[in-house]
């Protein structure tokens, strides 16, 4: 055995090991009661909504607002639109005009990105809680009582909910974006039980005004950036599956791919950001466990995805001892029936979490080119903080939201 068969071993050893690994620890964490102290006790809120040109959507998320099951008296409203050209601010200021909610509508005069309209908007806010969602998301109706009552425990500091995709059925992308969110929603909760989680869900996403740190203009994902700082203050970032969101996915390849690979880009900007969490004793399992593993996920794995890969290749153009093949091939194939056995085991008695193996190792590795990608944009500092639509979206509205 030479040198290329050994780095082909060690990083397909690792690879497999840290994955299984983790996995399978969140998915014994997820199964834990939720450690959050809940009480039903009544907040100031703020629901913050950026725009850019919002046209098509935005009397659907307005209408969806009004439906909300939350004391209108302790709701405010803010709509901060990044110098739209389309309709938007017409429509917005027809559904204020109707409505008993107390709106507030704010225009910047330049389009400069996410993260400086959150900076523009958060003096604005009166609430005690600000509530960040996107245009195109819909809340269950208990959603914004849910996501508000994660902040009786005084440990909290900012909440993310669950995802739920509309057009789950409407291709293959949608069906594998499905089973994307399953393994997503596992290490969420499981990340959430053992301290806190550092992805969240940017169309559902909750922090305590008092602990707002004003956000770099370049930044990408803007409610990553903000579940991290607020960790780093010494309060929990947590994921809660009851308070529910509802969305739709692209439908085509290419558009996911561009906007998971944008997703991508900003997860890898915060965690480099803010990588003096590693191994830090002061932030116990978050720092030594959480963050290193996803530190792991989302920075090396792709990169040692791809050296297997090739040193794979060059083993097998000079040919290899079918011991060595077979001895590979085994350890895949009994590292995914051990994971799976994990997660199937757990999602047995909740059918709505049901997964297709196949999708879900094929979203694996897709998800492994956005990183991938992500990074290169990151090194290349691409500008591309300044959101765009996704144009094959289909909106779907699914008539149980309630």
């Amino acid at each position: 055995m030479d040198i290329v068969e050994i780095l082909l071993w060690l990083f397909l050893g690792l690879f497999a090991t840290f994955y299984l690994i983790y996995y399978a620890l969140m998915v014994h964490e997820s199964k834990k009661p939720n450690n959050v102290l809940r009480e039903k006790k009544i907040f100031e809120v703020t629901l913050l909504i950026p725009t850019y040109n919002e046209a098509r959507v935005i009397r659907r998320k307005l209408l969806n607002v009004e439906s909300l099951d939350y004391p209108q008296k302790n709701l405010e409203v803010i709509i901060i639109d990044s110098a739209s050209g389309d309709d938007t601010l017409r429509l917005v200021q027809h559904c204020i005009d109707k409505s008993k909610i107390r709106y507030k509508l704010i225009s910047q005069p330049e389009r400069l990105g996410k993260a400086s309209a959150i900076n523009y908007a958060v003096p604005y806010c009166r609430g005690d809680i600000i509530v960040m969602t996107d245009a195109d998301a819909l809340f269950k109706k208990d959603a914004l009582k849910k996501i508000v009552e994660n902040f009786s425990d005084p440990t909290v500091g900012a909440a993310t909910g669950r995802m739920c995709i509309l057009n789950a059925d409407q291709s293959l992308v949608t069906k594998l974006e499905k089973s994307y969110r399953t393994i997503f929603e596992i290490i969420r909760r499981g990340e959430s039980n053992m301290d806190s989680t550092t992805i969240f869900n940017g169309p559902i996403t909750a922090f305590r005004k008092e602990l707002f740190d004003e956000l770099e203009p370049d930044t990408v994902t803007d409610d990553i950036e903000i579940c991290i700082r607020i960790r780093k203050k010494g309060y929990r970032s947590v994921y809660d599956p009851e308070a529910i969101a509802y969305e739709n996915t692209p439908i085509s390849r290419k558009s996911r791919i561009k906007q998971k690979t944008r997703r991508a880009h900003g997860a890898i900007q915060s965690i480099i950001r803010h990588k003096g969490l590693l191994f830090n004793r002061k932030y116990g399992k978050y720092g030594f466990i959480i963050f290193p593993s996803e530190f792991f996920m989302q920075l090396i794995s792709p990169f040692m995805l791809f050296f297997i890969i090739l040193l794979g290749g060059v083993v097998a153009l000079r040919g290899v001892s079918s011991t060595l093949l077979l001895t590979i091939v085994i350890i895949f194939l009994v590292g995914a029936m051990v994971l799976f056995s994990f997660i199937l085991q757990t999602l047995k008695r909740d059918r709505r979490l049901a997964i297709n193996p196949v999708k879900v190792l094929f979203t694996f590795f897709d998800n492994q080119l956005c990183l991938f990608l992500g990074f290169v944009a990151l090194l290349m500092r691409k500008r591309d903080y300044k959101w765009e639509k996704i144009e094959d979206v289909r909106l779907i509205t699914n008539g149980d939201i309630t």
